[in-house]
Order: structure tokens, then C-alpha cells, then sequence
């Protein structure tokens, strides 16, 4: 890559479209529990089937846990990077683009903003 060429305002529109869309995934996984218990209430209080639910939410809370995570960390990522770019500095920029993609399946990244011109 010879350059930057990043439209702020176009950042923030999709940056705004992304938080939306992860708000209503979790609330949609904050809504399972719930209905996994009326799932299990409808089979009569099944063993089996509650068994069943424990386990697929027991497998795949790591997935829906490194999801979130990953979210998080492009939305800070690309918001500090755009930050770093607005003032001028694409080395710092760069590095805050690289700290969204080291995230881990469990850990969340930190991002560093620009100091406010004049204070």
C-alpha cells in the first residue's frame, strides 16, 4: 500500500450500520435462554431435550463470544485508525488498524485516540 485514502464520513455511515446490526445479534442471543426454555417446557420437560440445548449452547458460546469480540474490535479498530488519519498520523493509524486483527477468540483489543489539538 503506497497510501491512505479514507473518507471519514463514509467510515462513521458504516460504522454506525455495524453497530446496529450487532446490537440486534445480541439481543437475538440474549433472547435464546428464553426460548430454549419454552422449547423445553413444550416437550414435557424432556431430559433429552434439555440436554440437547444445554449442550448446543455450552459448544457454541466460545463462537458467539469470539463474534462479539471480533465486532468490537473492528469497530474500535477502524474508528481509532480513521482517528489517527484524520490528524495526520498513518503510522499511528496502521497500528491501530493491525490491533483489531490480533484479537483473540476470548480477549477484547484496546485502542488509543489522538490527543484533542490544543490541550
Amino acid at each position: 500500500m503506497t497510501g491512505w485514502r479514507i473518507e471519514p464520513e463514509g467510515v462513521q455511515t458504516v460504522l454506525t450500520k455495524v453497530g446496529t446490526a450487532a446490537e440486534l445479534l445480541g439481543t437475538a442471543v440474549e433472547n435464546l435462554p428464553p426460548h430454549a426454555e419454552t422449547v423445553v417446557a413444550g416437550s414435557a420437560n424432556s431430559p433429552i431435550i434439555a440436554d440437547a440445548i444445554a449442550g448446543f449452547f455450552e459448544f457454541y458460546k466460545p463462537t458467539l463470544t469470539s463474534i462479539g469480540n471480533r465486532i468490537n474490535a473492528s469497530v474500535g479498530g477502524a474508528a481509532a485508525a480513521t482517528l489517527w488519519y484524520r490528524t495526520g498520523d498513518e503510522t499511528m493509524a496502521a497500528e491501530q488498524q493491525a490491533a483489531a486483527q490480533t484479537v483473540a477468540g476470548t480477549g477484547v483489543s484496546t485502542f488509543t485516540v489522538p490527543p484533542v489539538p490544543g490541550s
